[in-house]
């Protein structure tokens, strides 16, 4: 049996072993047995795929361009009232809509088969001929009976035509190659879309007797049925029988479709097998994530006129105006489908596009249309953004995990009928009682697409979790790419099966293009200066930029009086968009992916020598080679920790929910203060770390440190007093609302007395919140003393977890109490139609993310209490430049508050003496420390 390595897998070191002369295809290139084989070069595959992308591609691009036309343009002609021209009553029209799913989903299956047996490149051109004949022949439809029969031929003629086609480029690409080229095939979707509202915008002008809407049928229909002929003589059988590759090429598209595609060549088709992919668990979280998928994208396809035209433009603008956005959703396929290959990353972009729907539903059904016409066509645009992406990456997804042929190709043409079917719920939700607005349709749609997000995001993070498994069982680091096409062919029942959630494991640790790993925690001395830096810089920035938030006024800016001014109170929602940024973290670590996929690609082309018939290391630093090499038993870190990976990933699930607890709170209590009395309250932070270091990690605290904690509870009063008493005429006006309460001769009194109650109000909250926050910082470093795990990573599951706990709250006390705080739809409004909010809040993204990381990386390097000492010195430059923009006035009080939280912090850390101290010897904790703590 002779061997064939993957350079793919030459960093991993390993060798694959496929069976190439077991392959009974007459036309298969069988090479010398007992011969190694070796890819050939980076440059020589790259000039194969590039043959591939100008012969295989725009040829198949052209065909479903057809297929999506033909499909789509029913909802291009209604604009052109058809259905008045046909005499349709009632629902007739969304019934001739569902009819052309219902053989779509039947004879999918069996036409899919059928292609395996006779090769899509025979089968795909005659489909492309019924469905253009079906087309054509709508054009002389006479009633709504005869219209209801073409649809039904018309889903039958398309039903397997996209699953075919995903089958026939397995053949050629191999599993990193798969989701861009699909995606530009795919675009040709979105292109059609935009193509047919153009089309329909030069056809519906022609004056004649003949209705136009009957020209856009033959125009479109003859198109197809004449392209369909050139496909049927242009398409190869398969990669290594091209007609326009050579004998060397052939052989290397043998050998890359045998040794990483998603196919297993030769294989004749077998019902048994092809039906035992049911038998996998997998299969149905597939198939749910397509009927969660098949709505929005049904949607969209069928309705994105009728939606456009709700922005009020008469029926050629409106065919018009739906070119824009499916050409940018094009745009956005490509680029997501794109990032995807190159990071080998499938399921988080699969669950980002479903966002991306949910939220542009959600805004178009939320705002009103007709004062807010650029908001509205901004949401078109997003509604196109997320239904392509997650079907081309979806059909990668399953198709990288699937190599047994009469599998994947069953599982294709069950699951993409399956997300058509749901066309049926499409065409049904867009009742004409609903026009023009739609709620229901729109509120629909955008909960398909919300559900379909966590279920990829649950799919996932199974497959992680159960290749973990595997891994641990085996005791080595196995990952898709390192098992042969063999043995991937036997799915998880083989047991060095590795699912493909990312093409590679996306939770544990980043390899750089020499195989050492990426440590992003620098716990070197020279990198100490630079993290605390950092951490002001960013700490500082969002603490002012909220603060910048509250004073913005929302409605009656005009008024003379400032009481009846609304400002932007909307702190759940920053609590949201806080979280927002900290998974922003998963962005960062996609890039240093996506470096490390091309920085190896050349690396990865080199020939690995032979020793006995085992791979022998690349290097001979045997320093790094246990940590490349992902083969190695997984083993702790050089500080005892072991990784965080797997389900115990939920622990950090806890100090989210401290988090969430902490900011809401600070948020409130910051509209009632001004920036330096928060972020001097903030300052009660190191007497509850204290407190909790001792319950929690088992610390002992001598005398003068409880000392220390009294001054900074008696500075923190201070400062609490020094706002209550003092009034601040240059105060932010972001609660002036609740200040001025009362009128009349007496009213000053009791506006100053109301004013000091909010202070004091404010200050309990901030330094209440201080428990939640002391308790993340905890919880935070006792799990970081028992795991290992990239403090960037962290953030980005903190991110996760905070983002959907609190979206889950909002939504629940919107519908609750839907006021002040909790009227989310409000603070979407407001945030939406202000420039200023809407740039502060990217901005507070941008550096609560950074603010996290950096403070993370303080803890492991430091300690959670000098953290908290290092977040408490940010208060001075907060406080100067709050005053240099005059939003407060100078206090000698807050003065001599502030001087006690810093003596109280200092002492507590050992940075000064204490009294009646100096001469005792103790055990100190210094802010900066040459080698990280350990705590025991």
């Amino acid at each position: 049996m002779p061997t064939a390595k993957d350079p793919e897998l030459a960093k991993n070191d390993l060798e694959i072993t496929s069976s190439l002369s077991s392959s009974k295809h007459a036309g298969a290139p069988v090479p010398r047995e007992g011969t190694t084989q070796h890819l050939p070069n980076y440059e020589h595959e790259k000039a194969l795929t590039w043959k591939f992308d100008l012969r295989i591609l725009p040829m198949l691009a052209i065909m479903y361009f057809s297929n999506a036309l033909d499909k789509g343009n029913i909802g291009n002609a209604k604009t052109d009232h058809m259905d008045k021209d046909l005499g349709f009553v009632g629902n007739q029209y969304n019934t001739m809509l569902s009819i052309f799913y219902v053989p779509y989903v039947i004879f999918a299956p069996p036409i899919g088969m059928l292609g395996k047996k006779y090769g899509p490149h025979r089968v795909l051109p005659i489909m492309m001929f019924c469905f253009g004949s079906a087309t054509l022949l709508a054009a002389s439809v006479k009633n709504w009976g005869s219209l209801m029969a073409l649809r039904w031929f018309l889903g039958m003629a398309e039903s397997a035509f996209f699953p075919l086609v995903i089958y026939y480029l397995t053949t050629f690409y191999r599993r990193g190659e798969l989701a861009r080229r699909l995606a530009i095939f795919y675009a040709a979707s979105n292109i059609a879309n935009a193509f047919s509202g153009l089309l329909a915008f030069g056809v519906f002008q022609i004056e004649s007797k003949l209705d136009s809407w009957r020209y856009l049928f033959i125009i479109e229909g003859s198109l197809t049925v004449c392209f369909s002929f050139f496909a049927y003589w242009y398409l190869p059988k398969n990669a290594y029988e091209a007609g326009f590759l050579n004998e060397a090429e052939k052989q290397l598209a043998y050998t890359r479709i045998q040794i990483d595609s998603s196919s297993v060549v030769g294989e004749k088709f077998n019902l048994k097998k092809a039906l035992g992919i049911f038998k996998e668990p997998s299969t149905y979280g597939f198939l749910v994530i397509e009927v969660c998928l098949g709505v929005p994208l049904q949607s969209v396809s069928l309705f994105l006129p009728q939606i456009v035209q709700r922005l009020g433009y008469d029926r050629i603008k409106t065919n018009l105006y739906t070119v824009a956005p499916n050409i940018i959703g094009a745009c956005v396929l490509l680029i997501l489908a794109f990032t995807s290959d190159y990071t080998r990353l499938r399921f988080p972009f699969i669950a980002l596009g479903f966002l991306l729907t949910f939220i542009g539903f959600i805004i178009f059904a939320t705002i009103d249309v007709e004062h807010s016409l650029r908001v509205a066509y901004f949401a078109c645009f997003m509604m196109t953004w997320g239904t392509s992406a997650p079907s081309v990456l979806l059909s990668t997804w399953y198709n990288n995990n699937v190599a047994d042929e009469n599998k994947r190709v069953t599982l294709t043409s069950v699951g993409v009928p399956l997300a058509n079917l749901m066309g049926v719920v499409s065409s049904n939700i867009f009742r004409p009682q609903d026009a023009p607005k739609y709620i229901p349709a729109l509120a629909t749609t955008a909960a398909f697409g919300a559900t379909g997000s966590v279920c990829a995001l649950l799919l996932g993070t199974y497959m992680v979790i159960d290749n973990k498994r595997r891994n641990t069982k085996q005791g080595v680091n196995l990952t898709a790419q390192d098992v042969s096409t063999e043995k991937l062919r036997d799915g998880p029942r083989n047991g060095e099966f590795s699912h493909s959630p990312s093409l590679k494991c996306t939770v544990g640790f980043l390899w750089s293009s020499d195989g050492a790993r990426l440590t992003l925690v620098m716990a070197v001395k020279a990198a100490v200066p630079f993290l605390v830096a950092m951490m002001l810089l960013t700490g500082v920035c969002n603490t002012l930029l909220t603060k910048y938030q509250d004073m913005q006024c929302v409605n009656n800016c005009d008024a003379p009086s400032p009481k009846y001014r609304d400002h932007f109170e909307q702190p759940v929602l920053q609590t949201l968009q806080m979280f927002i940024g900290e998974m922003g973290c998963w962005l960062v670590i996609g890039l240093f992916s996506l470096y490390q996929r091309y920085a190896s690609r050349r690396a990865g082309y080199e020939a690995i020598p032979d020793n006995a018939g085992i791979a022998t290391p690349a290097s001979d630093d045997s320093s790094t080679a246990d940590i490349a090499n992902p083969l190695k038993p997984a083993h702790p870190d050089d500080e005892g920790r072991i990784p965080l990976e797997g389900r115990s990933i939920l622990l950090l699930a806890l100090p989210a929910c401290c988090d969430i607890a902490g900011t809401t709170l600070m948020n409130v209590g910051l509209l009632f203060v001004a920036a330096s009395i928060y972020q001097m309250t903030r300052g009660a932070l190191v007497l509850f770390v204290g407190l909790f270091s001792v319950w929690f990690l088992k610390r002992h605290l001598g005398l003068y440190k409880w000392f220390a904690l009294f001054v900074v509870v008696f500075g923190v009063a201070v400062v609490g007093l020094a706002g209550a008493i003092t009034r601040d005429d240059k105060a932010t006006p972001g609660h002036q609302s609740l200040h001025d309460t009362t009128v009349g001769s007496v009213g000053a009194e009791k506006k100053a007395a109301s004013q000091a109650a909010m202070t004091i109000i404010g200050v309990l909250l901030i330094a209440g919140a201080q428990i939640f926050t002391a308790t993340q910082f905890v919880v935070e470093e006792r799990i970081m003393e028992k795991y290992a795990m990239e403090p960037i990573k962290v953030v980005g599951w903190e991110g996760l977890f905070g983002f959907l706990f609190t979206l889950l709250g909002m939504i629940i006390l919107h519908f609750a109490i839907g006021t002040g705080y909790f009227n989310a739809r409000e603070g979407l409004y407001q945030m939406t139609h202000s420039r200023a909010i809407a740039v502060s809040s990217l901005l507070i993204m941008i550096s609560i993310g950074g603010f996290n990381f950096f403070g993370l990386s303080v803890t492991r390097t430091v300690s959670a209490t000098s953290r908290s000492t290092i977040d408490t010195c940010r208060t001075l430059f907060i406080w100067i430049v709050s005053l240099g923009l005059g939003w407060e006035t100078f206090k000698w009080l807050q003065v001599a508050g502030f001087a006690l939280l810093v003596y109280g912090t200092f002492v507590f850390n050992d940075l000064i003496r204490p009294p009646l101290k100096s001469c005792v010897e103790r055990n100190h904790e210094p802010l900066l420390p040459e080698d990280p703590i350990e705590h025991h």
